[in-house]
């Protein structure tokens, strides 16, 4: 009776292995696809209300910062959208 029961559970893990298969099949494809994409920067306030992917724009403010007798020029940057104006955080380089 033990054989009959090992036997059925092989058989039903075939049949999970294959659906996990196609699953992990699929996410590569998906992931594959997502990194071909161009990397362009849009606006999630104007996707979620308007619908519509509009550009954000890279703007930088150069700070010249000094240490000690040194002088540091510091480009702050930012993303800014073209339709609503919203930013995105301050990165610094």
């Amino acid at each position: 009776m033990m054989w009959f029961y090992l036997s059925l559970s092989k058989f039903f893990n075939k049949i999970g292995n294959y659906f996990y298969y196609l699953h992990v099949k699929e996410l590569r494809i998906k992931q594959k696809k997502d990194s071909e994409k161009p990397n362009k920067p849009y606006c999630k306030k104007c996707v979620l209300k308007y619908a519509t992917t509009e550009k954000m724009q890279r703007k930088e403010n150069l700070i010249h910062a000094t240490q000690g007798d040194k002088v540091r020029k510091i480009t702050e940057f930012w993303l800014e959208c073209i339709r609503c104006k919203a930013k995105t955080k301050k990165g610094y380089c």
